[in-house]
C-alpha cells in the first residue's frame, strides 16, 4: 500500500510541474488545491489502513484466544425423534416422575410434591467442557415451585430431596429456584452452590449461605425457551443466562462467575427438577455439551476404529443380511412373474411422475371447463336462431295487417334486430374458434409434456395464460348476453302496436256482479248467526 501511494504521488508531481509552467494564476491555485487534497487522502488513507490493520491483527488474537470447541452427541440429547420407540433416551436415563417424549423431557409435571431427574449414562473426563441447557418453567399460578437444577457430580444422583436428586454430592450444582423458603423475596435465582460430598443443602435459607454465585432471573412463563450456558475453563465456572424474551439463540447475558473452582475431574450430567405444595411444568428441550481446548494445543482425535473382532461380526451380520433380501427378491419374482426383470423403483412414482400428473390433471379440468362452455356457447346460439325465426315469423303473418307506413318502421327495427343478432353470432362463432385453438395448443402441450417434465415451469406458464384468455372471454360472452337479454326486450316493445280490443266488462256487468256477491254475503252472515244460536241450546 505505502509503495502504490508513493507512485501516485510522483505522478502527480510530474503533473502539477507541467501544469505549473503553461497554466495561468486560476490553473495555478487549482493545481494546488489538488495536491492538497492529494496529501489529505493519502494520509486518511494510511490511517484507515493502519486501523484496519489492528482491528484484523486484535481478531485474530481474540480468535486465537478463544478455545476450540467440540460437539460430544454421547453426552447430549435434542428433538425432534429424542425418545426411542422402547421409551428411553439414548446415551441417557430418566428417573422418578420424569416423562420424556419426542421433542423435550418433562422432568417434573405441574403436580403437588413431583420429583424427577436425568442423568447421562457415560462418564466425562473432559478438563474444559461448556453445556448449553434450553429448558421451559411454566404455571398458571403467581409463584412457582420448587425448581430446576443442572448437574456435575463424581456420582449419579437419581432421586432426593435437592430439587429431586440427593444431597451430598460432590460436584457442582446450578439451581433455579422459584420458591421463596426464606421470605426475603428474592425469588426466582440463580444459584451455584459446590460440595464435596459432606456438606447438607440449606433448604430454609434456599442455599444463600452456601451459594458460590447468584442472580436474580426470573424463568417463569417466558415467551421463548430460557437458555442457560454453563462454561467450566481453566478452573472457572461462569453462567450465562438467554432471558427468553427474544428468539436470538445467542442472546446471552451475564450471570455470575466463579474463580479458583475445583470439580472431579470425571462425572456425570444430568437435569433434575421437584414440585411442592406449589407446581409447575419444568420442561428440558435441549442438553448439549462441548469439548473445550485451550489454543495451541491439538484439538481431540476422533475416536478409534472398532476393534476387528467387532467390524469382522458386523461385516458377517451384513452379509447374512444381504443372502436373505436376495432369497426375499427371488421369492417376489416367483410369485410376480409379471413384473419380473422390472426393478422396483420402477413400481413407485418419482419427483418427476407426479409433477406431470399433476400437469395433466390441470389440463384435463381445463379441457373440461372450455367442453362446458362450448356446449353453453351452442345453447345460446341455437335459442338466438330460434328467436330471430319467430319475430320473423310473426311479423310475416302480421305485416298484411298493418299500414304502410307502420310497415316501413316495422321493418327497420325488425333490421336492426337482425343485424344485432348477426353480430352477436359472429362473436359467438369467434369465441368458438378461440376455444379451438386452446384445445389445440393444449393438445400441442401434451405432446411436448410426454417426453419428459424439462418444461414443467413453461407448461404451468402457458396454463395461466389460458386461464387468463378464458377469464376474458367468459366476461365478454356474459356482456354479450345482458345486451342481447336487453335489446329484444326493447325492440318487442317498439313494435307497432295492433288497434285495442273492445272490453270485454260493461258498467251493467259490473254491478250486477257487486250486487250478487252482497247477497250471498248476507245470507252467509245469517246462516252462521243461526247455526251459533243452536249450539247454545246445549249449553
Amino acid at each position: 500500500m505505502a509503495v502504490a501511494t508513493g507512485a501516485t504521488r510522483r505522478r502527480h508531481h510530474q503533473q502539477r510541474q507541467r501544469w505549473w509552467a503553461s497554466s495561468s494564476v486560476a490553473g495555478r491555485l487549482s493545481v494546488a488545491l489538488l495536491a492538497v487534497l492529494l496529501c489529505y487522502s493519502g494520509v486518511v488513507e494510511v490511517t484507515a489502513d493502519d486501523e484496519a490493520a489492528d482491528a484484523v491483527a486484535q481478531t485474530l488474537d481474540a480468535a486465537d484466544l478463544a478455545p476450540h470447541r467440540r460437539f460430544e452427541y454421547k453426552y447430549s440429547f435434542k428433538g425432534p425423534h429424542l425418545v426411542q420407540t422402547d421409551g428411553t433416551i439414548p446415551f441417557w436415563i430418566h428417573s422418578g416422575n420424569a416423562i420424556p417424549s419426542a421433542d423435550q423431557v418433562r422432568i417434573a409435571p405441574s403436580l403437588k410434591s413431583q420429583r424427577g431427574s436425568v442423568w447421562c449414562k457415560n462418564k466425562m473426563t473432559f478438563k474444559h467442557w461448556e453445556a448449553e441447557v434450553t429448558f421451559r418453567v411454566t404455571g398458571r399460578g403467581r409463584m412457582g415451585a420448587d425448581g430446576l437444577a443442572i448437574w456435575f457430580t463424581s456420582a449419579q444422583g437419581r432421586q432426593g430431596p435437592v430439587y429431586g436428586a440427593a444431597d451430598k454430592w460432590n460436584g457442582v450444582g446450578i439451581f433455579f429456584d422459584s420458591f421463596d423458603n426464606d421470605g426475603k423475596k428474592n425469588n426466582p435465582v440463580v444459584v451455584v452452590v459446590g460440595n464435596n460430598g459432606k456438606l447438607v443443602y440449606d433448604h430454609k435459607r434456599d442455599g444463600s449461605t452456601q451459594a458460590l454465585g447468584t442472580c436474580l432471573r426470573d424463568f417463569r412463563n417466558k415467551p421463548y425457551p430460557v437458555r442457560a450456558k454453563v462454561t467450566y475453563y481453566k478452573q472457572t465456572l461462569t453462567v450465562m443466562i438467554n432471558n427468553g424474551f427474544t428468539p436470538d439463540k445467542d442472546d446471552f447475558e451475564f450471570c455470575t462467575k466463579v474463580d479458583n473452582m475445583i470439580i472431579p475431574a470425571e462425572g456425570f450430567f444430568g437435569v433434575s427438577a421437584a414440585t411442592g405444595g406449589l407446581a409447575d411444568d419444568h420442561d428440558v428441550l435441549s442438553f448439549l455439551l462441548f469439548q473445550l481446548t485451550e489454543p495451541g494445543q491439538t484439538p481431540p482425535q476422533p475416536e478409534a476404529e472398532i476393534p476387528k473382532e467387532d467390524k469382522d461380526k458386523y461385516q458377517e451380520e451384513f452379509h447374512n443380511f444381504q443372502q436373505e433380501l436376495d432369497k426375499k427378491k427371488e421369492e417376489f419374482q416367483k410369485e410376480h412373474p409379471d413384473v419380473q426383470g422390472e426393478p422396483i423403483e420402477d413400481l413407485y412414482e418419482s419427483v418427476n411422475d407426479r409433477e406431470i400428473r399433476q400437469v395433466f390433471e390441470g389440463q384435463n379440468r381445463i379441457h373440461l371447463e372450455i367442453k362446458q362452455l362450448n356446449r353453453q356457447l351452442a345453447m345460446i346460439l341455437d335459442e338466438q336462431r330460434r328467436y330471430v325465426t319467430i319475430v320473423t315469423d310473426e311479423i310475416s303473418k302480421r305485416g298484411s295487417n298493418i299500414g304502410s307506413g307502420q310497415l316501413d318502421v316495422a321493418n327497420q327495427q325488425l333490421g336492426t334486430i337482425v343485424s344485432s343478432q348477426h353480430d352477436l353470432l359472429r362473436n359467438i362463432n369467434e369465441f368458438r374458434n378461440a376455444f379451438y385453438e386452446s384445445l389445440k395448443q393444449m393438445g400441442a402441450s401434451q405432446q411436448h409434456h410426454q417426453g419428459g417434465a424439462v418444461a414443467a415451469y413453461e407448461s404451468v406458464q402457458h396454463f395461466n395464460d389460458i386461464k387468463e384468455h378464458l377469464h376474458s372471454v367468459r366476461r365478454d360472452l356474459e356482456h354479450l348476453v345482458q345486451r342481447g337479454a336487453q335489446n329484444p326486450g326493447e325492440k318487442v316493445q317498439k313494435c307497432p302496436e295492433f288497434p285495442p280490443m273492445p272490453a270485454c266488462l260493461s258498467t251493467v256487468h259490473f254491478v250486477v256482479f257487486i250486487v250478487v256477491q252482497s247477497v250471498l254475503f248476507l245470507c252467509y252472515i245469517m246462516y252462521k248467526s243461526q247455526q251459533e244460536a243452536a249450539a247454545k241450546k246445549f249449553f
